[in-house]
């Protein structure tokens, strides 16, 4: 169901003047797959334990995100639906640097919807994000031990960092 409404969205959201589709550069498909997964906040130092404890209720989560999708998606409706605990992306596979950006309640800097990416430093994981409400973001993926994670810098400069806890598949 999130596939169905999401794609109808973007239907409903892209402007005639972007109908002709830019191709991907490998730079922004690794990208793509490397954001699309639900994001969850790490509590304290980062360990196995605290990765483990974060990712714990994920796939329950989506489930929710998935039933919290109004039946007429539109870029208004969008708008509103926010993730539960994590920070919900979902990359669009027709639009290369077009991802969907769900962020928790707690996130209230971050404006849900329809967004965009490119990549900044992908040797450093840099990727720029534009949320729905044109706001302009730094996050910053890698790994903790074979664990993927993402920093994002928040507007008050502060750092918040998740734990990639569901991967989520382009749509």
């Amino acid at each position: 169901m999130i596939r169905a409404a999401l794609a109808a969205l973007l239907c409903l959201a892209v402007a005639p003047a972007a109908a002709q589709t830019a191709s991907a550069t490998p730079e922004v498909t690794r990208a793509s797959n490397a954001i699309g997964a639900l994001w969850r906040p790490i509590e304290g130092p980062i360990t196995a334990e605290s990765v483990r404890a974060a990712c714990a209720g994920a796939s329950e989560e989506l489930q929710a995100l998935d039933a919290a999708m109004p039946s007429e998606l539109t870029p208004e409706s969008a708008a509103r639906v926010r993730g539960l605990r994590g920070l919900h992306v979902i990359p669009v596979a027709e639009r290369p640097g077009a991802a969907y950006f769900f962020p928790p309640l707690g996130m209230t800097w971050f404006t849900p919807g329809l967004g965009a990416f490119s990549v900044i430093n992908e040797a450093e994981g840099f990727i720029g994000i534009r949320d729905a409400g044109g706001q302009e973001l730094a996050f910053q993926l890698g790994r903790a031990g074979t664990h993927p994670m993402l920093r994002i810098r928040k507007p008050d400069q502060s750092i918040v960092t998740l734990a990639g806890c569901q991967p989520i598949a382009p749509l």
